[in-house]
């Protein structure tokens, strides 16, 4: 239809009732009728049709089948002719075409039973009792199928199951229900599935009684612990200077991917100038990426680049089909920078003028570290705790006016050493870790004679051990911001070196102190809008941080009123009933056992395992095993020993006890005791010198190497 405006309405020219068109006159051109011309013209159509409600003319007429065949061919995909103005965009090489979920091994395949909570009937000398158990693993012995069931008290045993072809018929659109029945071991055995698990779920394990359910429900009964899992990380490559852990996805059953990478650098922590070049590194890296990955970000696939305690990381995530592809473009840009002995250019890929523009970015950044107090209390712990992480103000001075040939000699000695660690989870079997390690490798060694770090030269991450006195240390300084009006306090207990007892025990004082702490202090008093308590692990040392912000208050009365609430707080748990002190445990216990939201999440829990060294990728569940065994006693007494001013004589004890204060410029009392600062554009040196001198007070006493239990 053809529709044009041709002022006001004509009324003689059709008659018109309502929702209906009575046209006068309409134009069809006749078949026979020559159709070279396609051009419609008004003055030759005749009088128009009308529109009823809005009274808009237009004409009908017969499309042409010339016009229908133009629109035909354009309509086919095809290349422009030779000369054509417009230029395609170049081909995205990161586009998936492949979705289907990798197969899993046949020695731990898919099968609707696995990680279904079951009841099985054993006898029990003439009788015969239901047991709780877990469906663990499924897999083929010759032509006989089985399942590995673990028991209420872990023990564990293969079964033969019967009638296999009763379970075809379940799938993603009718799965296993509640209530089925089967049998095991030739009808030795009979089964009750109890529970299923939800998307996401590993292995779930219900009493499959009524009020045992109920009570763990209601929180005044400990919830079941299901056995260790079967699907954990495992180490498939490992070398020297590589190692890659790696983890087939059974849980989201989607077609995505997640590659982090690890790269520890020999010296990076011998000087502020090394730190600098390496933030400045990954920037000019992730600036050189930026077309690359806005391509591989259409095809959801994502990326990142960052500095490191010891080095940087990398990380690839989204579909997997090209996800090893985009991995493979980042790393040889990073490595591009290895073999540049006697070279003072940058790698190609760096194109002219932007290492001033990251450099002028970067610096920007250290000018406007520390403007927020609550963040600024926070980082001022951590450069307190960890002697080997510079300042921003040093990095600023180092790294300041540095030319190209001197950041290339830099980089060049940091990264002539290293060492790297990776883990690739999600849609991929063991041939793709495998094709992961070796593009790893390959970028490794494709610019240089490849030269490892020892495990015992890699850069230890020390922390302070603060020594047991009766007072406190105190670092104390103004806000960054003069304008700023809040004051930031931040109370750290250091605990000691880790384990699994003291973990557990942290996060049950944590769950026992948070929401009284907030509601004494926040809501009661009004000594802060930001007040909270939490477990912190630093580098493998346990500690534990109260930390107020506030807007009304000196930094001394607050960190006062801390230690009052924690010596009033002392009879609290002391006088605590059966029934709350099991709410806290049990609570406490859903939490650690509480299911992965997704891919990404269970990931960065595995990632953290391997990154900090521990290697306990089943911790959540060994805290929440151990959670069993903390009685109210155990909580007092390292509550005793680790919080309490006071010892049970009512005299001051000793504790691990460090104070930061960052006071900012508000009216009242909230300045009291704010340091002077003469001259704002020297502020950062003396930060430097506050934190020196911190280090100098506790003798630059560290907890040396932290190691952990086998794995």
């Amino acid at each position: 239809q053809r529709k044009g405006n041709v002022g006001e309405k004509d009324e003689d020219c059709e008659d018109v009732d309502e929702g209906v068109i009575k046209p006068v006159h309409d134009h069809f051109e006749d078949d026979s009728e020559d159709e070279k011309e396609t051009a419609f013209d008004t003055g030759k159509a005749g009088p128009p049709s009308i529109e009823p409600r809005f009274g808009t003319h237009y004409w009908k007429e017969k499309i042409s089948t010339i016009i229908m065949q133009q629109w035909t061919d354009a309509s086919k995909a095809q290349l422009p002719p030779a000369g054509f103005p417009l230029d395609l965009p170049p081909k995205n090489p990161f586009v998936p075409s492949q979705f289907d979920l990798k197969p899993l091994p046949t020695d731990d395949a898919a099968h609707p039973l696995v990680h279904c909570s079951v009841k099985v009937c054993v006898c029990v000398g003439k009788k015969k009792a239901w047991f709780p158990a877990v469906v663990t693993q499924y897999k083929m012995d010759g032509v006989h199928p089985k399942v590995l069931i673990s028991y209420e008290d872990e023990d564990e045993k293969w079964h033969a199951l019967d009638s296999p072809g009763n379970y075809e018929k379940f799938n993603a659109e009718d799965p296993l229900e509640p209530g089925f029945e089967g049998s095991l071991d030739k009808a030795t055995f009979k089964f009750r599935v109890i529970g299923v698990p939800r998307e996401g779920e590993g292995a779930v394990l219900r009493y499959g009684d009524a009020d045992n359910d109920d009570d763990v429900e209601d929180g005044i009964a400990f919830p079941p612990i299901p056995p260790p899992s079967k699907n954990l990380p495992k180490l498939v490559y490992d070398n020297n200077s590589l190692k890659v852990w790696h983890l087939q996805d059974r849980k989201f059953k989607r077609p995505l991917g997640d590659l982090r990478i690890k790269v520890d650098c020999d010296g990076l922590n011998d000087s502020a100038l090394n730190q600098a070049c390496m933030n400045l590194f990954c920037r000019l890296c992730a600036d050189a990426l930026t077309e690359t990955c806005y391509l591989a970000s259409v095809c959801e696939l994502g990326s990142s680049l960052y500095t490191t305690e010891t080095g940087f990381g990398i990380r690839v995530h989204g579909f997997d089909h090209k996800l090893l592809e985009l991995a493979k473009e980042v790393l040889a840009l990073v490595m591009s920078f290895r073999g540049r002995e006697g070279r003072s250019d940058l790698p190609p890929a760096i194109k002219e003028g932007r290492f001033d523009a990251c450099l002028e970015s970067l610096l920007r950044k250290y000018k406007n570290y520390g403007m927020n107090a609550s963040s600024f209390c926070t980082g001022l712990r951590l450069l307190c705790l960890r002697p080997s992480h510079m300042t921003s103000n040093s990095k600023l001075k180092a790294i300041h006016g540095i030319t190209i040939e001197k950041f290339v000699v830099t980089m060049n000695k940091i990264l002539k050493r290293v060492s790297v660690e990776a883990f690739y989870h999600g849609n991929c079997d063991i041939n793709d870790a495998k094709k992961a390690s070796q593009i790893i490798l390959g970028a490794m060694t494709s610019n240089c004679n490849h030269v490892g770090i020892p495990k015992t030269k890699i850069p230890a991450k020390l922390v302070v051990k603060t020594p047991l006195v009766v007072g406190q240390h105190s670092v104390t300084a103004p806000t960054l911001d003069p304008q700023d009006p809040n004051t930031a306090v931040e109370v750290y207990f250091q605990m000691g070196k880790d384990n699994l007892m003291n973990r557990v025990l942290v996060d049950m004082l944590v769950q026992v102190l948070d929401e009284p702490l907030f509601c004494q202090l926040r809501t009661h008093e009004g000594f802060g809008y930001e007040v909270s308590c939490s477990a912190r692990w630093t580098y493998g040392i346990i500690g534990m941080s109260f930390k107020v912000v506030t807007a009304s208050k000196s930094a001394n009365e607050v960190s006062t009123r801390i230690d009052d609430f924690l010596r009033s707080f002392r009879s609290e748990i002391d006088s605590m009933d059966k029934d709350t002190y099991t709410e806290h445990l049990v609570g406490l216990a859903k939490n650690k056992l509480e299911m992965y939201d997704s891919l990404d999440e269970e990931c960065s829990s595995h990632w953290s395992e391997i990154i900090e060294g521990r290697y306990d990728f089943d911790a959540c569940r060994k805290e929440a095993h151990c959670l069993k065994s903390i009685t109210k006693g155990k909580l007092i007494k390292a509550y005793d020993e680790w919080l309490n001013p006071e010892c049970p004589k009512g005299n001051p004890k000793k504790r691990r006890r460090m104070v930061f204060q960052v006071i900012g410029s508000g009216d009242g009392p909230v300045s009291t005791g704010r340091p002077v600062v003469e001259n704002w554009k020297a502020v950062g040196d003396e930060i430097d010198d506050l934190i020196k001198k911190f280090h100098q007070s506790v003798k630059n006493e560290t907890w040396g190497r932290v190691t952990f239990d086998s794995r």
